[in-house]
């Protein structure tokens, strides 16, 4: 065996620069679009802090994803619930979309009234005045692991509303089958 391992020669295919060229092809053709992203789809409904955030706009879906130097989604609750996703496709953000609700202590209906309350933004576009906009809260639960010291909060819900265009803009903007399911720590 040792035999036939000193009579094969190891040599980089292409000659002795086949290996930079080898890198650099697998570099462009990781590039270029030859595999392009998969079209994205609406996160599950679900209630278990699984950290997800989506809906459809105007029949397209838009879901929290972030990418490169963007983190996807974005949360804080203090009373009312704040909640920021990003679309990143390539490295660039396309669209963000978001909500802000009134004060939340428990399940149920909270209508968005306020300006910039929901938003949606897409290649600079912009449409911000709600109209008929609200998020149901389906589940409000606050836990506690006193092994590890640990306390939690999981908020899950559904959110619709229309959007009145701002400016320039004459399009109103229809978000349907909203869902998130965020926990905090």
């Amino acid at each position: 065996m040792k035999n036939l391992l000193k009579k094969i020669r190891f040599s980089p295919p292409l000659g002795g620069g086949g290996l930079l060229l080898g890198l650099l092809l697998a570099y462009a053709l990781n590039s270029c679009s030859l595999f392009p992203e998969p079209d994205p789809t609406l996160p599950p409904i679900t209630q278990n802090g699984a950290e997800t955030f989506g809906c459809l706009v105007n029949g397209k879906v838009f879901v929290a994803k972030g990418g490169g130097k963007y983190n996807g989604l974005t949360k804080d609750f203090y009373g009312g619930l704040n909640i920021f996703g990003l679309y990143v496709k390539s490295g660039e953000v396309e669209s963000s979309l978001g909500f802000s609700t009134p004060f939340i202590s428990d399940i149920g209906k909270y209508v968005l009234k306020e300006p910039k309350s929901i938003w949606y933004r897409a290649f600079h576009d912009r449409n911000l005045a709600p109209l008929n906009a609200s998020v149901t809260i389906t589940k409000f639960e606050r836990g506690e692991d006193k092994v590890n010291n640990l306390r939690w909060l999981i908020i899950s819900g559904t959110f619709e509303g229309i959007l009145l265009p701002e400016g320039r803009y004459t399009d109103t903007v229809k978000i349907t089958q909203g869902r998130f399911d965020i926990k905090f720590n």
